[in-house]
């Protein structure tokens, strides 16, 4: 069964985004025992890519999430990301490109970890508005019985 997910849909980005990818990466190597050699290549890849992420997203930090989430989408829609996720029933994920694996590891870390962020923010925005709308309601209910009780 291919995966249903829609990766423009909220409720798919928040799944994705609460996905450990590493965890995922270490079940697929134990699964295919690829070498040291291999595992060492996706972990250097990954820590490169990870420090040019930093660096690269401090000119223009919202345009650089934009682009990290164009890299996720493309992994989600390519089948990158379904499959190693386990999300796709009708495709199994061998690795071949490991320092691609380890680029594409940073930037959905990158991605996850900004988008986890801006949900925590909505989040508590929302918390703040329920919060406003009860202290209105209280103050106009007391504004109110203050003016019907005055003589």
């Amino acid at each position: 069964m291919r995966t249903s997910l829609n990766f423009e849909d909220k409720s798919t980005k928040e799944l994705i985004s609460k996905l450990n990818f590493e965890f995922f990466l270490n079940q697929n190597i134990d699964k295919e025992n690829y070498s040291k050699e291999s595992i060492s290549d996706i972990e250097k890849e990954f820590e490169i890519c990870q420090r040019e992420l930093k660096n690269k997203s401090k000119a223009n930090r919202n345009q650089f999430y934009f682009y990290a989430e164009g890299q996720v989408r493309k992994m989600f829609i390519g089948g990158f990301l379904p499959a190693l996720f386990e999300l796709d029933e009708s495709r199994s994920h061998t690795i071949t490109d490991f320092k691609a694996v380890g680029e594409s590891w940073a930037y959905f870390q990158y991605w996850s970890d900004k988008y986890r962020k801006k949900l925590r923010k909505e989040k508590l925005w929302v918390n703040f508005v329920r919060v406003g709308s009860i202290l209105a309601f209280i103050l106009t209910a007391l504004k109110l019985y203050e003016i019907l009780t005055k003589p």
